[in-house]
């Protein structure tokens, strides 16, 4: 290649580079791409922002065990997986564990999955109502603290609300455009989203009911739904038969009755979550968004005034707020029957159908508004969206700022187990996941029993350490336990400055 080749190759490139800047510059020259993208930079601010201050805060419990799994599954050490912990999260986060043995690859993509859950919310309010409705939901996704909170945890919930929302988004545009294209990408990303958390596989149950109410058993001889299932279930395959590998039994099954209630106590262990569920959400929301919210719900009236109607299929535009109501209430009825407790995360994948419909009746709002006086209804916007995210802000710092540190002395703990004992050496610890992770040691479960424990301690020589501490419930034998033996504490963490209260000490057996 001579150089006048070469100079033609550049001057073609530019001119590529310069086609595509003007692309770029034509598409936000439009308001609402404008607007998006500004959403978009502020909520990547946002969580950089907290980023940057939590990057290397204490591994909680559940993030933990995902983080011990993935040690194990990176370099071929042993770990006890459990089937209530799905396995795709662990996965990824190996591969981040083999480029760089740190915490920062995974809680980078924590952030990057949480910045998709925006774009998904647009999308989704975009294809439903219309692009403005789009912006205000997207706004509020991205200024919402429990998102903002749980981005900076590596957990399964921030990647479940993900595909939950890019899911509903496709099977929302399968039913108005008849696209099967849309219907099999719904089907793969709720696959997807169920490898990361069994639960995302509620919009499911909620295409189900929609389906039986709008087209009775007519969906059954559709071509396409036969191919959407196989789709879902190939993508499982993989996990279902590991799961027989690693459990002997069906592992979705196996984690379904994991944290589920007693026998005979679904129901009122359901309804006693359901109500616990539905007083949330004034805290989730606070009370500007919760309004909004509740008027969005009252505009649904027609679904029951109209429900014969709807079963007749006599009016169309009752579908949509059938599959809007389905999308926000199977996912609190599933998880308040089939956990035995409750938590403001688990109810997250509900989160899209309120931002829409809030969006919905603020809109409506500024429209009245607008009619009489422009500048009143831009002012309007202003303090009513000023004050949600200074409310949804405000939550988010305190709850990131006073959970920053929990778990710290465990942490530490695991370090320096990792610095004051050989590769062969094994502790027992209630924090086996937290102290696997950061010492890099085998970490087993401290026996319920005084009996247990020294059969375990007599059946492996390798038992070094004993860790007691207030991080995580101990049997009253366990607390006496050190003291009855004799034991030497060889390091210990206190919560005053005195060294009075002890929180967490390490003997050495």
């Amino acid at each position: 290649m001579d150089a006048q080749d070469i100079l033609q190759d550049l001057e073609k490139t530019e001119k590529k580079i310069e086609k595509r800047k003007d692309k770029i510059i034509n598409w936000l020259k439009q308001p609402h791409n404008l607007t998006l993208t500004m959403i978009v930079v502020l909520g990547l601010i946002i969580r950089f922002y907290y980023f940057l201050m939590t990057q290397n805060q204490p591994l909680w419990w559940d993030g933990a065990e995902y983080m011990s799994m993935a040690r194990a599954l990176a370099f071929g050490l042993e770990y006890e997986f459990l089937p209530v912990r799905p396995i795709l999260l662990s996965l990824i986060m190996a591969g981040f564990l083999r480029i760089a043995y740190n915490e920062f690859l995974p809680r980078f993509f924590m952030l990057i999955i949480s910045m998709f859950s925006i774009v998904g919310m647009y999308l989704f309010a975009k294809e439903v109502f219309n692009k403005k409705v789009a912006l205000i939901a997207s706004f509020l996704m991205s200024i919402f603290y429990l998102n903002i909170f749980y981005t900076f945890r590596i957990l399964v919930e921030i990647p479940s609300l993900t595909f939950y929302t890019f899911s509903a988004y496709f099977f929302y545009k399968y039913f108005k455009y008849n696209s099967k294209k849309s219907l099999y990408l719904g089907a793969a990303l709720t696959a997807v989203g169920t490898l990361f958390k069994l639960p995302t596989a509620t919009i499911l149950f909620s295409l189900l009911i929609y389906l039986l109410i709008t087209q009775k058993l007519k969906f059954i001889l559709k071509k396409e739904m036969w191919i959407a299932a196989l789709i879902f279930i190939l993508i499982l395959t993989p996990y279902i038969i590991w799961g027989y590998q690693e459990f002997g039994g069906f592992v979705i099954s196996q984690a379904g009755g994991w944290n589920s209630p007693a026998e005979g106590e679904y129901f009122s262990n359901g309804y006693d979550n359901f109500k616990s569920y539905i007083f949330m959400f004034p805290t989730l929301l606070s009370w500007p968004l919760l309004i909004f919210f509740i008027l969005g719900l009252l505009s649904m009236y027609k679904l029951i005034l109209g429900f014969d109607v709807l079963i007749k299929g006599k009016n169309k535009a009752l579908n949509k707020d059938l599959f809007l109501f389905l999308l926000f209430i199977i996912p609190i009825i599933v998880v308040s029957l089939s956990v035995a407790f409750n938590e403001d995360r688990y109810i997250i994948n509900s989160i899209p159908i309120v931002f829409s419909l809030a969006g919905v009746f603020i809109l409506k709002t500024y429209d009245t508004i607008k009619k009489y006086r422009k500048f009143i209804a831009i002012l309007f916007l202003i303090i009513l969206l000023g004050s949600i995210t200074y409310l949804q802000l405000k939550s988010a710092d305190v709850l990131i700022k006073s959970r920053k540190d929990s778990y710290l002395q465990v942490k530490q703990a695991g370090l320096w187990l990792k610095e004051n004992s050989q590769k062969e050496d094994v502790i027992v610890t209630k924090s086996w996941p937290h102290i696997q992770f950061y010492s890099e040691r085998q970490a087993i479960r401290l026996p319920n029993t005084e009996e247990e424990f020294e059969i375990l301690k007599s059946s492996d020589p390798n038992i070094r350490f004993l860790m007691i501490s207030i991080f995580e419930p101990h049997q009253e034998w366990a607390y006496a336990y050190p003291q009855k033996q004799n034991l030497t504490a060889i390091q210990g963490y206190f919560a005053d400055a005195q060294r009075t209260q002890p929180t967490l000490i390490i003997y050495r057996l």
